[in-house]
């Protein structure tokens, strides 16, 4: 045992030398890059590495400890949240490394709890830590929680970190024999889902907002790793499309590309000023949307040649899941370029896949929905008449491009 760890403790060594040294470059540039994509082959590399590791540290780990970090987690949330409240990783992005008294006096904050909060963050990884100079600098993880980095994460700790956070609360509950409602619905405690309870409370801009930065944050992804430009001058319907940050995306990239949104009334009143007002966001595509449609697409879509679904269908159950696929096969042109592609996780063991399990706790949460693996995608979409053709992962995107072609 001893000769076994004291072989991995000599390989560990070796590689944080030479990631933190001649390495660290073509880390930052290659593999935590902050404004492109991982290389291909590093990111597929490296995620194997982390689920090696991380199956060592559990058989090594006091079984104490592994308890404690889960049950000491929510310190993890909240800290975080703290941190992007007072906006600390704004005042290192533009002030540079400082120290905890010059940050707790630009934030008006107490040094010895900002310190005490910084301790949890940097050795999460987010924030740089600077012993010999007692300095706190970003890493490339807190860089991108700033206000203005175009990835807008700091919106996903407001969310996930508040709304999402309390909705947690109701999760014991939630799994009782025969309860009906979600964790968030016995929280809230209304019987409305989500959506509609979040725009009756003034909260729907901010929960669009933050999916649609988040699909902004995962697009090189999503745009570079399936082969968009099979569908030539289609027009593409995006089912359940929200704010229509990913449309827009995609017919920014394509330009052949036309885009219709199919969506519940009160998202299509907000999303059509983007596209049709002078200076709206989306105006610069606005004469290639087609249509936008408003129903529900559990019943019946629109006849298109393509269909896109993201973060949808993991809102539903699977007998709902196989009704909307169903409602969208009956629907589809047949043509050699008809397809759908579902934006979606594939569940799977080790730590580099554990943002789909977040994923899939947080839709039992919400929505009383849940991720699924390839298995399961694949028997759902044979249910509704669709066949998998490919599954792609996506870079720096929490979710995989799975296919669809009609049986």
């Amino acid at each position: 045992m001893d000769a076994a760890l004291k072989k991995i403790n000599l390989a560990l060594q070796e590689a944080a030398d030479a990631f933190e040294g001649p390495l660290n470059q073509h880390r930052l540039e290659h593999l935590q890059t902050l404004d492109s994509l991982p290389d291909k082959e590093l990111w597929n590399l490296a995620s194997q590495t982390i689920d090696l590791a991380d199956r060592v540290i559990r058989k090594l780990q006091p079984p104490s400890l592994q308890l404690a970090e889960s049950f000491l987690a929510y310190l993890d949330t909240k800290c975080l949240w703290a941190a992007v409240s007072h906006n600390i990783p704004d005042l290192l992005a533009s002030g540079g490394p400082q120290p905890i008294e010059e940050l707790a006096k630009k934030s008006g904050l107490q040094p010895i709890r900002l310190r005490q909060v910084m301790r949890v963050l940097h050795n999460n990884g987010i924030f740089e830590y600077d012993p010999s100079a007692d300095t706190y600098s970003n890493s490339p993880s807190s860089a991108m929680l700033a206000k203005d980095h175009w990835t807008q994460w700091h919106r996903w700790v407001d969310l996930y970190g508040n709304e999402n956070y309390k909705a947690a609360e109701g999760i014991p509950e939630a799994i009782e024999q025969g309860q009906t409602r979600c964790a968030a619905q016995i929280h809230y405690n209304t019987d409305e889902d989500m959506f509609r309870y979040f725009a009756r409370q003034g909260l729907q801009d901010k929960f669009h907002k933050t999916l649609g930065a988040g699909a902004v944050a995962q697009a090189p992804g999503m745009m570079a790793d399936y082969d968009w430009a099979e569908l030539g001058d289609a027009v593409v319907l995006d089912v359940g499309g929200g704010g229509g940050d990913f449309i827009t995306m995609l017919l920014r990239r394509h330009p052949s590309l036309r885009g219709a949104l199919f969506e519940l009334d009160s998202v299509i009143d907000m999303v059509k000023p983007k596209y049709q007002s002078p200076g709206g966001d989306f105006a610069d595509v606005g004469h290639r949307m087609v249509e936008f449609h408003v129903g529900d697409f559990r019943e019946e879509v629109p006849s298109y040649e393509v269909y896109t679904m993201k973060w949808c269908l993991h809102n539903w159950l699977d007998g709902d899941v196989v009704r909307i696929l169903s409602a969208v096969r009956r629907a589809i042109k047949i043509t050699p370029r008809a397809r759908m592609v579902v934006i979606e996780s594939v569940l799977k063991d080790g730590r580099s896949s554990r943002i789909w399990r977040f994923g899939d706790a947080t839709m039992m949460s919400l929505a009383n929905g849940q991720e699924r693996t390839e298995a399961e995608w694949r028997d759902l979409a044979e249910k509704a008449g669709w066949e998998v053709a490919s599954i792609s992962p996506l870079r720096n995107a929490w979710a995989a491009a799975i296919e669809l072609r009609p049986q």
